[in-house]
């Protein structure tokens, strides 16, 4: 007797009292890719000119020049590039570690033999090898530090320590109470973890949670003020036309790369 056919899974959006998990089954996209604009842009306007499922924020960059901070490739080119970032890469403070900057984690999509699949690697790593061969990269965006399964925080040069061990730098607030924005995979479904104003948390305590939900692999994007996510919503009406802005004046940031999934 043949089994009945399994329900198709939906996408799946839990509240831990201000944290919000989105699960997205990998069989539920068509599309995911990042989005970037010439002009800083809140979400909600790459949201509704895109008039896609979902678009949430993504990598890092200058909020005094408007440039990149970070990597982000679109159908196998780079359409941001931190190295053409003049502030970035003459910033005489960052010359010995510019390296790791550059080298930061980013999330990809790969096209693995015909087959859509996710992955989170530092910038230099190549593609992932699976027994239809090699992977191609198809999409990245950079954003960093990997949370899961190890927290790089000081090897990516967020954080720095000095010989005593007293914290002398913390380019993102990693180690206070803010509004994340992360992006894990398991079993190839993708999960988006908001940490909202009503409950921030570092990036330890976001990379113990990624731990709870065990997750293959998780990574953090740019967060704080940049913290926004729309949504058309699932069926729960509490749901619908979902939408997170970080700041407690409910008063979005611009950005400059995104992250979509349709």
């Amino acid at each position: 007797m043949k089994k009945p056919p399994t329900a198709p899974r939906r996408i799946e959006i839990e509240n831990r009292k201000g944290i919000y998990i989105i699960r997205v089954p990998h069989e539920k996209i068509s599309i995911i890719k990042p989005h970037v604009t010439k002009l800083l842009t809140f979400n909600k306007s790459v949201y509704d000119a895109l008039n896609v499922e979902l678009v949430v924020n993504g990598g890092y960059f200058d909020a005094n020049n408007k440039r990149t901070v970070s990597y982000v490739v679109i159908n196998g080119e780079t359409v941001l590039d931190p190295t053409k970032n003049e502030s970035l890469m003459n910033n005489v403070s960052l010359g010995h570690h510019i390296d790791e900057i550059l080298d930061r984690t980013e999330f990809r999509v790969l096209n693995c033999g015909g087959e859509m699949k996710f992955d989170i690697q530092k910038h230099s790593a190549p593609a992932c090898k699976r027994r239809f061969g090699r992977c191609k990269i198809v999409h990245s965006i950079q954003a960093g530090p990997e949370l899961y399964p190890n927290l790089t925080m000081e090897e990516e040069y967020f954080v720095s320590k000095n010989e005593d061990g007293k914290v002398v730098r913390d380019s993102i607030t990693a180690l206070k109470k803010c509004a994340r924005t992360a992006i894990g995979i398991k079993d190839n479904d993708i999960y988006l973890i908001i940490a909202t104003v009503k409950h921030k948390v570092t990036l330890p305590e976001l990379s113990k949670l990624c731990a709870e939900l065990q997750l293959d692999k998780a990574m953090n994007f740019d967060g704080g003020g940049s913290t926004s996510l729309n949504f058309k919503g699932t069926d729960n009406p509490e749901y619908k036309d979902f939408e997170i802005i970080s700041d407690k004046k409910q008063s979005a940031r611009k950005l400059k790369s995104f992250l979509i999934i349709n």
